[in-house]
């Protein structure tokens, strides 16, 4: 089981586990970006939206998933967009199929869904093939990520991915979500599913079972009503063995960052994975404090979201390792120049990096 982590340090008034899941969502700021949504046509005749930031920009690309029913105005997604906004970076939203839009056909994302990360790497990789890829995803999103990397091994075309909040064992987090406050995370997202089945209540699949939703008491009921039959599984215990992220942990050859927090309330301590299920190049940071989709601390001049300054480090470094096979064009002068920038330090807005568990 991974040991604690003490890089980030969130105030003491700003520890408890609830208190850091439910902050992010009362923060006021609205991380203002400027984006460009754009929908797609794709071959089995449905669609993906994608949300572009400098989507005419040049220099590395991040691919950014968000989680169970997230969206682009989602907190976590804002802040890290705002980030690389300010840095002059690159990034695509892509949005889940059958998330906060009804989607065409009768199936509709789950852990185990990375088409449609597959497909937007080709089609970025099509049209820009020198450019460097990068992925980011929060909780579900992560799942997805660590998926594809594991089917595609050394093709993933991806240069380095990472997770936040990831869920280890789908199952123990469906358990989970029904004690004590966690029943109103799921019951948010619950009605999310439901209201996004009720719109596609004209699709066969979804008549027969419009009758089921209103007993729903939570995500596990929906996957085993909804999830599992769509999807090839058998139930819902199916689903969540087949799809849970940490079994394909020993199967990535793409440097991968986990940032988890200890105190996640969705995540069981004794589903972490061992030091021994991690290749070298996967690394495993666990603070203490941060719960799920969290990590808020203070700084200098406020409140700060702590994963988009580290995610940022992080694929930055991986970047820097590159530079040598790497020309300036594609690299980018807005790397290099928030290279620099990074060198000499910014103490009050990146607080120190989690260390890597042990």
């Amino acid at each position: 089981m991974a040991e604690p982590a003490s890089g980030f340090q969130a105030p003491w008034w700003l520890r408890h586990s609830h208190v850091q899941t439910v902050a992010p969502h009362l923060d006021p700021r609205r991380y203002d970006v400027a984006i460009e949504q754009r929908r797609y046509e794709l071959p089995d005749g449905d669609f993906v939206d994608v949300h572009w930031l400098n989507r005419e920009g040049k220099g590395p690309l991040f691919i950014l998933l968000p989680g169970m029913q997230g969206t682009p105005d989602s907190t976590y997604i804002r802040a890290l967009l705002g980030e690389l906004s300010r840095r002059g970076l690159r990034a695509a939203v892509l949005c889940h199929r059958g998330g906060a839009l009804p989607n065409r056909l009768a199936p509709f994302y789950h852990a185990g869904f990375t088409e449609h990360l597959g497909w937007l790497v080709a089609t970025v990789r099509e049209q820009e093939p020198t450019t460097p890829l990068y992925a980011v995803g929060f909780s579900l999103g992560g799942s997805m990520v660590i998926r594809y990397l594991a089917q595609t091994g050394h093709h993933s075309h991806l240069r380095a991915a990472a997770a936040v909040s990831l869920t280890f064992d789908l199952a123990s987090t469906a358990a989970r979500a029904y004690e004590g406050i966690n029943q109103l995370y799921q019951l948010r997202v619950l009605r999310s599913y439901q209201r996004v089945a009720r719109l596609k209540g004209h699709l066969p699949e979804y008549t027969s079972r419009l009758g089921a939703l209103s007993g729903l008491r939570g995500i596990r009921d929906f996957d085993e009503v909804f999830t599992a039959p769509l999807h090839g599984f058998s139930d819902a215990q199916d689903y969540y063995r087949r799809c849970s992220s940490r079994q394909f942990l020993g199967d990535i050859q793409t440097p991968f960052l986990i940032l988890n927090a200890g105190d996640d309330p969705l995540v069981a301590p004794d589903t972490l994975p061992s030091p021994g299920e991690l290749r070298s190049h996967v690394k495993l940071e666990v603070t203490a404090h941060g719960g799920h989709l969290g990590f808020m601390y203070r700084h200098a001049s406020g409140f700060g979201y702590y994963p988009p300054s580290r995610l940022i480090s992080f694929f930055l470094q991986e970047q820097r390792e590159a530079h040598e096979s790497l020309s300036p064009d594609v690299v980018g002068a807005a790397v290099l120049a928030v290279e620099a920038a990074d060198e000499g330090g910014r103490a009050d807005q990146h607080p120190p990096a989690a260390r890597a568990a042990q």
